[in-house]
């Protein structure tokens, strides 16, 4: 199982909890399952190399073309694409800076902060934009607050949450403004374990089919405020690409990945 997170990470109860909805789903088939988190808080790259070694089963994580070529992908999105839709976290005495905002480039002249290992990172440097690449999670709410940089892109069905467990009144969620991209997030397992793999597969798979998946996303308390989406209706997005998506990622499927505007 993947590590416990901070309580500065909002979205680890979703995934947790989504986990064992998934184990339910398939017990009909592969039996009861008891799913035990590790104690440890793990780095991306050190959970996709605890996959390797087996000293954890899952991880998940938002997809890359590399991550899916080491360690095998349940290819259906826990946020039904909605991962690459991100906004900006910022200090309250910014909110008329961010206001004015009406281009782009404006953006990209201020800073950003991003997990170092995230794929994200690369995807905004990419796409020309400024960052502060820190390794620990909660840092980046610290160094916001700290003027170390200027805003926290966070995923719409993670900020709400997150914000809420993190508390203060200095920061702010603005969604008036979008950055968005193709971005993937999935349960991922060991290459050759192929029994997990179908376990999961069949799980979702069931959830997709019944809609509880999708019920289970707009009413999960981490990620329901980010719904409905009409309320993103009048933001100003900002498009990038996504050079690392992999090949298989189903974004034409409106079953598993949800149309934003």
């Amino acid at each position: 199982m993947q590590s416990t997170r901070t309580n500065f990470d909002g979205s680890h109860r979703y995934y947790i909890d989504l986990l064992n909805k998934v184990m339910e789903a398939s017990a009909d088939k592969y039996g009861a399952a008891t799913i035990i988190e590790s104690p440890n808080n793990f780095s991306q790259n050190r959970g996709f190399l605890g996959l390797e070694d087996g000293w954890i089963d899952i991880f998940w994580a938002g997809s890359t073309a590399e991550r899916e070529k080491n360690s095998q992908a349940i290819r259906i999105p826990l946020y039904a694409g909605l991962l690459g839709r991100r906004v900006p976290v910022i200090r309250r005495g910014d909110l008329a800076k961010f206001e004015a905002i009406n281009k782009e480039g404006s953006l990209k002249a201020l800073k950003a902060c991003q997990g170092d290992q995230w794929p994200d990172s690369d995807i905004l440097e990419n796409a020309g934009y400024i960052l502060e690449r820190v390794h620990k999670f909660e840092l980046m709410y610290n160094m916001l607050r700290a003027g170390r940089c200027d805003y926290f892109p966070r995923a719409i069905t993670e900020v709400y949450a997150e914000i809420e467990g993190y508390g203060g009144e200095d920061l702010v969620v603005f969604d008036h403004i979008i950055i968005s991209y193709p971005f993937p997030m999935y349960f991922f397992v060991a290459k050759d374990n192929a029994t997990l793999t179908e376990r999961l597969t069949y799980g979702l798979e069931k959830m997709v089919n019944s809609g509880e998946l999708r019920n289970f996303l707009q009413t999960h308390p981490t990620t329901k405020d980010a719904f409905p989406l009409t309320r993103f209706d009048n933001s100003l997005i900002f498009d990038l690409p996504n050079v690392s998506l992999p090949s298989k990622t189903p974004v034409n499927n409106p079953d598993l990945w949800i149309p934003f505007k």
